[in-house]
């Protein structure tokens, strides 16, 4: 009978030799060292030769599931070789040839990975209109949440148990506290506003799947009622002495230049977060001052042009001589080839110092309250903002751009902003500018 010990010191010939198992099981040893288990067999008549997979010696301490891993990979030890030469034999004489069942499971498996979760939830991420920061932020929440829970799960076989119990987990407002060096020390990672966001994307995967012919129920419809609803919390405006306290912050910035530039151009452009970190030169003409903005990188999927006031060009031809011979305007600070990250900003503010609470977010809340209490027309400010007309008539009908009159607004926004930084200059907003 064919032994671990005779396999492991079979020496390899000028030609492949054999060593008998039995019952049409055999070990061909190849002149390359090779240990190869093949299963010879007849049906109809008809003599064949299954390659089984490869002779391995089972590793000390190996647990059951990496011993499934290894067989999954075609390693099988002598005892497991003759466990899969039993299986050969009931197919031989069900008159199925064992390479054929082969092929049909890797059928079924490949079936069955495209039905998981992770599977739909990947084809659905996909056809969201998700800007960059967005889809960053989803993302983290996805992989903590979701994917280690329902990722590997049929989506036919996920109820709303299974839902519940994943929103239950997500539903206690706990903080991840590592420590971030700069900026925020803390980040909630649970809680109602994450729950109901979760919630929602569970939902739009079961819907895919439904439409996708791969499932027959939304499993997170039952739950819908489960969780209270969390209040939606703005961001609140900074005052005129707050603007001024953070502008003379960053006049006194102890952080890299090119982090402290991003936070002024946010203030001189309005632009979100993300549109800033990911500047590029190829956008920008300092000419022209204007700063034209893809739609791939626009939260509405629409190219936006942004007039440039003249502190925002002074600003960017400053850091052109930095960076001028990169791709973005703001590279990150290791790896040059991409751009600054959104946490870079959040780090920046983090050293500022500053006494009251303030989001890279927030000062497009605070200058939409500002120009609109300036008297500028509320169509102007929510074009330089590139929000999306909620009405849908007019959003199809109203395509002005505004950027003569948003280039009047901005020049006026920038003049107030950088007043605001000199305590002994009173500021009034309004359409007439600054007043000593």
């Amino acid at each position: 009978m064919l032994s671990d010990t005779a396999i492991k010191n079979a020496k390899p010939r000028a030609v492949p030799f054999k060593l008998v198992a039995g019952k049409g099981l055999y070990l061909e040893i190849r002149p390359s060292g090779s240990k190869l288990w093949r299963y010879r067999y007849r049906i109809a008549g008809k003599e064949n030769v299954f390659a089984l997979g490869e002779y391995v010696a089972a590793p000390r301490g190996e647990t059951e599931a990496e011993a499934d891993t290894r067989k999954i990979g075609g390693g099988y030890t002598l005892s497991e070789a003759g466990i899969e030469r039993e299986r050969c034999r009931r197919l031989v004489k069900q008159g199925i040839h064992p390479s054929h069942e082969r092929k049909l499971d890797r059928i079924r498996a490949t079936h069955e990975n495209a039905n998981t979760f992770r599977a739909v939830l990947a084809e659905w991420i996909e056809g969201r209109g998700w800007a960059d920061s967005t889809r960053g932020n989803r993302q983290s929440q996805i992989n903590m949440h979701l994917l280690p829970y329902l990722g590997d799960m049929p989506v036919r076989q996920i109820t709303p148990s299974h839902v519940l119990e994943v929103l239950r987990r997500a539903a206690s407002k706990e903080s991840d506290t590592r420590d971030r060096k700069q900026g925020a020390k803390t980040r909630t990672i649970g809680g109602g506003t994450v729950v109901a966001r979760l919630r929602q994307i569970i939902s739009g995967v079961f819907d895919h799947a439904i439409s996708t012919l791969r499932a027959e129920v939304n499993s997170a419809a039952p739950v819908r009622r489960a969780f209270k609803a969390g209040k939606t919390v703005h961001k609140t405006p900074l005052t005129k002495k707050q603007i001024g306290e953070l502008m003379r912050a960053l006049d006194n910035y102890s952080g890299g230049f090119m982090t402290e530039a991003a936070l002024r151009l946010l203030w001189l452009t309005l632009a979100r977060p993300s549109e800033v970190s990911g500047a590029r030169w190829d956008e920008i003409d300092l000419d022209a001052a204007t700063w034209k903005i893809p739609a791939a990188r626009m939260k509405a999927r629409e190219d936006h042009m942004m007039p440039l006031p003249v502190q925002a060009v002074a600003l960017l031809q400053r850091v052109k001589a930095v960076s001028g011979d990169r791709e973005h305007v703001f590279p990150h600070r290791d790896r040059r080839n991409e751009p600054m990250t959104y946490d870079a900003l959040n780090k920046g503010i983090g050293r500022l110092g500053l006494a009251f609470h303030f989001t890279p977010h927030a000062t497009r809340t605070t200058a939409s309250t500002m120009l609109n209490e300036m008297g500028f027309r509320h169509d102007v400010i929510e074009r330089q903002l590139a929000h999306q007309e909620k009405n849908a008539v007019r959003r199809a009908y109203n395509r002005a751009d505004y950027l003569d009159e948003r280039r009047g607004m901005m020049q006026q926004w920038a003049d107030m902003v950088e007043a605001m930084a000199t305590p002994e200059i009173k500021v009034v907003p309004g359409r007439f500018g600054k007043t000593a």
